[in-house]
């Protein structure tokens, strides 16, 4: 009758534990949407089973660190912020093994000067806005990486648009080199394509399509755009573009008047000939192409018509009819 009893309980015990082992494995611990954790580098797996407790992404911190130990795993877990929905233990150990670390998608639109980057960049968390500027205004840094590089101080302009994926606090230097990158593999066979017949260096090539990016709102006015400021700079005319002072003030956003056309930078077309020293933005492909196949027009000067395009004229006086039809002050290019 014992023996009966203790086999019973026995059976009823081992029962028990299989169900406990495979609530554990399989079950998973939460019901809840998103847990964020972060595991720091250099951490040991018994740290790392504490941390996950304390975010109750597991309930038993002991087991978890004894099975890693067991199945040799516990130097392997690697560190990063990681993302968990209703884990468990094995879906947990495979994300830490594998490194499946939460990533952000984060688009940059055409256009964008460094800063604007870096804020976009510090608003989601994935780099310190002025550790990157500093960065960006480093570009010897990147030389031997990417020997490409025709630019002087800064990466304006080289921070190319696109669609990243990133992670939260993420190596800036890494986050620079992925724009880097997608320059080098998207516009460096462009440029060797299509610039036989240009006398820009690649690093004019990009300042210029900068200033095309900003003046141009519809497409198909780019390489119209890019043509007048060929036909400027071929005659030795100032490009007295309106984005180069608004890139010195250090604003797209402001609103110009004549006291601001004459700010002492280099920056400034309308005070200085030829191009400026460096872009202005991040150029997008359609800009680019624009200045490496520009219209051939007998255009000089063009104003905006505040619908997105623009009145292009040859000479001085069309120019100042347009002004006059259009706009109420000095606005165009």
């Amino acid at each position: 009758m014992k023996d009966g009893f203790l086999k019973k309980t026995g059976k009823l015990a081992l029962f028990f534990l299989i169900i406990l082992i495979v609530s554990y494995f399989f079950i998973p611990s939460f019901s809840r949407k998103k847990v964020l954790i972060r595991i720091p580098p250099g951490v040991t797996s018994t740290q790392i089973s504490y941390i996950l407790k304390e975010n109750k992404i597991i309930t038993n911190p002991y087991f978890f660190s004894l099975m890693v130990k067991i199945l040799k795993y516990d130097t392997s877990l690697k560190a990063g912020v990681y993302e968990f929905t209703s884990p468990t233990f094995f879906s947990v150990v495979d994300k830490l093994l594998k490194g499946k670390v939460k990533t952000y998608r984060v688009t940059f639109p055409e256009g964008l000067p460094k800063w604007e980057v870096a804020n976009l960049l510090a608003e989601k968390q994935i780099v310190d806005r002025q550790n990157f500027l500093q960065l960006v205004d480093n570009a010897e840094y990147f030389y031997q990486r990417f020997p490409w590089l025709d630019a002087k101080d800064s990466l304006e302009g080289y921070l190319f648009p696109d669609t990243y994926d990133f992670v939260l606090e993420e190596n800036p230097v890494g986050v620079v080199g992925k724009f880097l990158t997608k320059f080098e593999q998207t516009i460096l066979p462009l440029y060797h394509k299509m610039s036989r017949d240009n006398a820009l260096s690649l690093h004019e090539l990009i300042i210029l399509a900068s200033i095309i990016e900003k003046e141009a709102v519809v497409s198909f006015e780019r390489p119209m755009i890019a043509g007048v400021f060929y036909n400027r700079l071929n005659r030795g005319m100032r490009l007295r573009a309106d984005p180069t002072v608004k890139y010195a003030l250090g604003s797209f956003n402001v609103r110009l008047d004549t006291q601001m056309l004459i700010y002492p930078s280099p920056y400034n077309t309308y005070i200085y000939s030829g191009l400026p020293p460096g872009p202005i933005c991040s150029p997008g492909v359609d800009s680019i192409k624009a200045a490496l196949e520009p219209a051939q027009v007998n255009y000089l000067y063009f104003v905006s018509r505040k619908d997105g395009t623009h009145e292009f004229s040859t000479t001085y006086q069309e120019h100042l009819q347009a002004i006059e039809k259009y706009q109420l002050g000095y606005q165009g290019g």
